[in-house]
C-alpha cells in the first residue's frame, strides 16, 4: 500500500470537533495520529491491569480501554468539560491473539506469522465525552500483508518501530510498506478509531 500522507479529512474533522483533548494513554502512536490533524493532546498515563480477560477478542481489548477511561475519570486530573480517550488494540489471527511483542526474536516470530495472510485489528476505545459521561466503542479492520522475505522482516526489525506495537508494526512510519491492503478505517490499525468515535462524541 502506498504510505498514508496525514493529515487526512478524518483528522481534520477531529480537530474542528475537539480542539483540544485528554489521551488517557501512553502511546506515540495514537498521540502523533490525533497532533497531525491540530488537536491539542494532554497525556494522562493511566495506571491499570492490561490482562487479557474475557470470552472474546471483542471483549478482551474492551475491557482493557475501559480500566483505562475508569483510571482517568477516577483520578484528581480528571476534568468533566473535556473530551478524554483511552484505548488498547490487538491483533487476530489463526484463532489467538497478538500484543505487542517482548523482545527482537518475539517480533520476528510475529512479523513471520503475519506474512502473506489476512489479520484482524481490534481497537477500542473509552471514551468521557462532557455531557454523556462513560462511552464505550470498537471497532476491527482487515489487514493484509504483503508475503514478506527474510529480508524484509530484518530490515524492518533493524528500525526498531516494532518496540511497543500490536502485531510488531508501525502503519504511520514505514509498516505500511509491509501491507497489501487495508478493508476498514486505517486509523483503527493504528489504535484509534477516529471515524467511529467522531461518529459517537461529535455527530450525535
Amino acid at each position: 500500500m502506498q504510505r498514508i500522507m496525514e493529515p487526512d479529512n478524518t483528522q481534520l474533522e477531529f480537530s474542528r470537533c475537539f480542539p483540544s483533548i485528554i489521551l488517557a494513554s501512553s502511546s506515540p502512536n495514537r498521540k502523533a495520529l490525533l497532533e497531525a490533524g491540530g488537536t491539542k493532546v494532554s497525556v494522562f498515563v493511566p495506571e491499570t491491569d492490561e490482562e487479557k480477560k474475557g470470552s472474546s477478542p471483542e471483549e478482551i481489548v474492551t475491557n482493557i480501554a475501559s480500566g483505562k477511561i475508569d483510571a482517568y475519570i477516577s483520578s484528581e486530573a480528571f476534568d468533566e468539560n473535556i473530551l478524554a480517550i483511552a484505548a488498547d488494540t490487538l491483533v487476530y489471527i489463526n484463532g489467538h491473539l497478538l500484543g505487542k511483542p517482548k523482545d527482537r526474536e518475539d517480533a520476528r516470530t510475529i512479523l513471520k506469522e503475519l506474512s502473506g495472510r489476512e489479520q484482524i485489528v481490534i481497537s477500542a476505545s473509552g471514551l468521557y465525552i462532557p455531557g454523556k459521561g462513560k462511552v464505550m466503542i470498537t471497532d476491527t479492520a482487515s489487514v493484509f500483508f504483503h508475503n514478506l522475505t527474510e529480508k524484509d522482516i530484518e530490515s524492518y526489525l533493524d528500525t526498531n518501530e516494532w518496540m511497543g506495537a500490536a502485531g510488531a508494526y508501525r502503519l504511520q512510519k514505514t509498516g505500511y510498506r509491509l501491507v497489501e491492503r487495508i478493508e476498514g478505517d486505517w486509523t483503527t490499525v493504528v489504535g484509534l478509531p477516529l471515524k467511529l468515535i467522531l461518529k459517537t462524541a461529535c455527530f450525535n
